[in-house]
């Protein structure tokens, strides 16, 4: 059943690599720009192809705030396929697509059905998982996303060296319909979130899910599960469920404001990380390492061979050392692979043509930063930035709380992939400083106010959350003397029990 589950999350996910990295080379392709009247050389064309990159995240963060008015309603697989019917619409748009603005409309189409599916896939899957390997669920399903990317990427590759330009850019959009198709005929055999069967007073069904979805299940554990659960779903019963304005506008005991700014936090940092203008724009960063003709777009392509290769080591590091120390660690690394890539790529442009040999070792030096930078990011923050936010939230405002940390990846993401082709000719190796640096500030807040995550039970983490003191220390002291209290009196109850069957 895990297995199985892994398997439909997985397709899902890998439909978001591959729609995410679709116009990698479509972008480049002249028979689209001539389409899309975007081959002048002028700068309006830049600005006009930019922003067709961006209009889908636009699109993905409305797909995100659908899945928070829908998901309680009609459960997690509906929802599910109700973003495969919008990404269908979208791939089949993008791929006929006869100017601008029919481009235009495609890409917001798209977006938003893949926003739907990133958004509910980690929330369905959080709830399925055992709470010691809810990182390690999201990591295989990363996993099979880079899959996507590389499949798109050397798919593209291979029909713009064998096939015609038309068909080079229209049949690999045309060609993720595949993924949805299947996702949504095997949907309907799979398990519902126990928590939203709980939620709707489904609690024998989610009884039976528990036991199917647990490797090794205990009675008393699930029963446990169940309590909490329950106990959660009363507490927040008191008051009907809020609105995306109230979550975020309105002070309450749960504190879920904060976590709002946690969660779409985390998002933004993702991208200001600068894994955007490596991975969307690979070819033009290898050109600031002196490579040119084909092999900035082969070493491009074969950068998603390593950074798929990375997830591997985040499914054996997400659950052991945690979310907050993979943050952590990861933005310290990345801040200082980008600026020796920063110092190599100077050299390269400095020697060119004075010391053309020694250019080159710079290059090859470039070239390795931007391979090693990508196995850190995948290893560390792909995996910790998706599934966070579905950790953090109470199940009432689970659903809207990831939908607007979705939409946060879908502003920062639209912001930064619109900005980028801009930063790397006005700046050229500048670029990996100012994301080093990016990437060096972003561990004071990290460090401040992001409570780990790893291996608590989600009703768990409503105590810590609750706290009123944003900061970690606090709130994990105060948790600590909670469970403390909690475990003294299940002595003592137990205690008791004995002694009068004795």
């Amino acid at each position: 059943m895990v297995n199985a589950i892994l398997v439909l999350a997985g397709v899902s996910i890998m439909f978001f690599g591959y729609d995410s990295s679709c116009m990698s080379q479509v972008d480049t392709n002249s028979d689209y720009l001539r389409l899309m009247d975007t081959d002048s050389g002028s700068a309006r064309d830049s600005a006009a192809v930019g922003g067709l990159v961006s209009l889908w995240f636009g699109g993905f963060g409305i797909g995100a705030i659908l899945v928070g008015l829908i998901a309680d309603k009609i459960g997690r697989l509906k929802s599910l396929q109700v973003g495969c019917v919008w990404a269908v619409l979208g791939c089949a748009l993008q791929a006929s697509a006869q100017n601008i603005s029919w481009m235009a409309f495609a890409r917001v189409i798209g977006g938003i059905g893949c926003g739907h599916l990133n958004t509910i896939v980690p929330i369905w899957t959080s709830e399925l998982a055992d709470s010691s390997a809810r990182g390690t669920f999201v990591a295989v399903e990363f996993t099979l996303a880079l899959t996507g990317g590389t499949i798109v990427y050397w798919t593209e590759y291979a029909c713009l060296k064998t096939q015609s330009l038309s068909f080079a850019w229209r049949f690999p959009l045309a060609l993720q319909i595949v993924f949805l198709v299947f996702i949504i005929m095997t949907a309907p055999f799979y398990p519902e979130s126990p928590r939203h069967l709980i939620r709707t007073g489904r609690v024998a069904e989610a009884r039976d899910i528990l036991y199917a979805v647990r490797i090794d299940p205990v009675d008393s554990e699930i029963e446990r599960e169940i309590l909490d659960i329950v106990s959660a779903i009363r507490l927040e019963a008191r008051k009907p469920p809020p609105s995306f304005w109230k979550i975020m506008t309105t002070h309450d005991e749960l504190h879920t404001r904060r976590r709002i700014f946690l969660g779409a936090g985390v998002q933004i940092m993702q991208k200001f990380t600068g894994i955007d203008f490596i991975s969307t724009y690979a070819p033009e960063m290898f050109s600031l390492a002196g490579y040119t003709g084909n092999k900035p777009a082969l070493l491009a392509g074969g950068n998603f061979f390593g950074y798929t290769a990375s997830l591997a080591l985040a499914i054996y590091l997400s659950d052991r050392v945690g979310r907050r120390r993979l943050m952590l660690v990861g933005s310290s690394l990345m801040f200082l692979v980008l600026v020796a890539g920063g110092v190599l790529s100077h050299e390269v442009i400095s020697l060119t043509d004075s010391n053309p040999r020694l250019a080159s070792g710079c290059g090859a030096g470039v070239t390795t930063v931007l391979y090693v930078y990508t196995f850190i990011y995948g290893s560390t923050w792909l995996t910790t930035c998706w599934v966070y936010p579905t950790e953090i939230f109470p199940l009432v405002t689970r659903a809207k709380g990831t939908a607007l940390a979705t939409v946060a990846f879908s502003v920062a993401g639209g912001i930064i992939n619109e900005i980028v082709p801009y930063l790397i000719n006005a700046v050229s190796y500048w670029v990996f400083v100012l994301f080093a640096l990016l990437n060096l500030a972003m561990l004071v807040p990290i460090y401040l106010f992001y409570i780990e995550t790893a291996g608590r039970r989600l009703e768990d983490l409503d105590y810590l959350f609750a706290n009123d003191s944003p900061f970690v220390w606090n709130a994990e002291r105060d948790f600590s003397e909670m469970k403390s209290q909690e475990a003294a009196a299940d002595t003592i109850l137990k205690s008791n029990v004995l002694h009068s069957e004795a």
